[in-house]
């Protein structure tokens, strides 16, 4: 193969793995406030939508508490596929811009899943200093590279 064909096709698909498919928000400004228990108290509409391709199959609740004081954040999710996924990916992109794994695995079909995610690894020094008092966006994955959903969560300064 030539080198110029490998160099395009390689991009090709990475893009196709990297790039949102669907309406996400590329300012991260704003979050969805919650209690410890999950109980709404500001809402931000842009936070936690699920994209077109999942409505009536994947119902995301906001994260909570968020604020957050130590990292530690609940995100319920309700799943009713109609074929199961393979896996989700939670994403957050991290101080210095890279993206950071906090969960992987597959959901269930048709349930619920808690996702209980600790935002510490979003600081590469593993240092709460790095976070405190920043906003973070929080991103639902599926196997192609899909957002399935997003929102924002903050670190109490």
């Amino acid at each position: 193969m030539k080198p110029h064909v490998f160099i395009i096709c390689a991009v090709w698909l990475l893009g196709c793995n990297v790039l949102p498919t669907e309406s996400v928000s590329t300012t991260v400004d704003g979050f969805t406030e919650t209690d410890n228990l999950g109980s709404v108290i500001r809402n931000d509409p842009d936070d936690w939508r699920t994209q077109e391709r999942y409505r009536n199959e994947v119902f995301v609740s906001p994260a909570f508490p968020n604020p957050t004081i130590n990292g530690n954040i609940t995100v319920p999710v309700r799943y009713s596929l109609a074929s199961p996924l393979p896996r989700v990916d939670v994403i957050g992109i991290n101080t210095v811009g890279n993206p950071v794994f906090l969960w992987s695995a597959p959901p269930p079909q048709i349930g619920i899943e808690f996702y209980r995610l600790n935002l510490l690894s979003l600081s590469p020094t593993n240092n709460f200093n790095d976070l405190r008092g920043r906003l973070f966006r929080i991103r639902f994955i599926d196997p192609a590279g899909n957002t399935i959903s997003y929102g924002d969560v903050k670190f109490r300064e």
